[in-house]
């Protein structure tokens, strides 16, 4: 069944590439990053947007640690955050020495490792790939061959994995071994249309229905667990880039937005690029996954 559309704005942000929103229920915190300004962002209950980190590099993905902390991606290394002392506490090793080569967006899986993917700005063939970092930040590569890798999701039962290749337009699903952090059996979901853009990020609900966010296709896209289409939501912006499930009983998505390559003409008829938007929904989403932080 349809549901009323009610979306809101909810926050005007104004990234150049905002992305990875992830919501921290225990302290009723937005977080999310502006990857080409290199920040991580903050918004508690209704007060202003906090800016909490500035790198010199490009921040691509954001989680919660196990300790009420972040792990994020600074380029091409994976860092933790200590939000008290708001400063870096580790890094992982540098997994490329190719400055157009950076990770993308990320998640933590359901045994608490992050998993996030490596891109190469240049759009190289096959240059993407999925890489595992535990408590020890060390990397192990999952799968490789990708176009973009980007969305990156768990089911309900953490069985299944569902990740998105940008350039192939496509959510794959994916067998999770959780014992080795392993993917097994890949297999195409959906292939979303070609005049709606290409697929970003990605959230799951409780029923294992899938949003999508259409970057250059003005949308939302919800899809059913089996893939079939069950809902479009337009949105006021033209590259909309990922989005969490959060506030009470995380019943309400968070989207994030782009101005980033829009000339700016664009700019002036979509004054609202860049911009944080929420969106009642009927089924509750998944609470995310949280990075099991070492012992200190």
């Amino acid at each position: 069944m349809m549901q009323t559309i009610r979306l809101r704005h909810f926050s005007a942000v104004q990234t150049c590439l905002g992305e990875s929103p992830v919501w921290d229920a225990p302290s009723g915190t937005l977080f999310y990053i502006d990857i080409t300004a290199g920040e991580i962002h903050a918004i508690q209950g209704s007060q202003p947007p906090r800016l909490i980190y500035r790198s010199t590099w490009r921040v691509g993905a954001l989680a919660l640690t196990s300790d009420g902390n972040l792990i994020f991606t600074d380029d091409r290394q994976v860092a933790l955050f200590d939000l008290q002392r708001e400063k870096v506490t580790a890094r992982s090793p540098q997994v490329s020495s190719e400055p157009s080569f950076r990770y993308n967006d990320g998640a933590c899986d359901p045994q608490g490792r992050f998993i996030t993917g490596l891109m190469d700005e240049a759009h190289s063939l096959g240059s993407g790939s999925l890489h595992g970092y535990g408590a020890d930040l060390q990397k192990s590569v999952l799968l490789s061959g990708m176009g973009l890798p980007n969305g990156i999701a768990w089911s309900a039962s953490g069985e299944t994995i569902y990740y998105v290749d940008s350039v192939a337009r496509a959510i794959y699903q994916a067998d999770w071994c959780a014992k080795y952090a392993t993917l097994h059996n890949p297999r195409l979901l959906v292939e979303t249309p070609a005049n709606l853009g290409r697929p970003d990020g990605i959230s799951i609900d409780v029923a294992g229905n899938i949003w999508v966010c259409q970057f250059n296709g003005s949308c939302l896209l919800h899809y059913s667990a089996t893939g079939g289409l069950l809902q479009k939501v337009d949105l006021p912006v033209p590259r909309p880039t990922s989005c969490c499930f959060g506030g009470e009983g995380l019943a309400t998505l968070f989207i994030t937005s782009a101005k980033f390559g829009m000339t700016q003409e664009e700019l002036r008829h979509f004054s609202l690029a860049g911009d944080i938007f929420s969106l009642p929904v009927a089924v509750s989403g998944i609470e995310p996954y949280r990075f099991k932080a070492p012992k200190p």
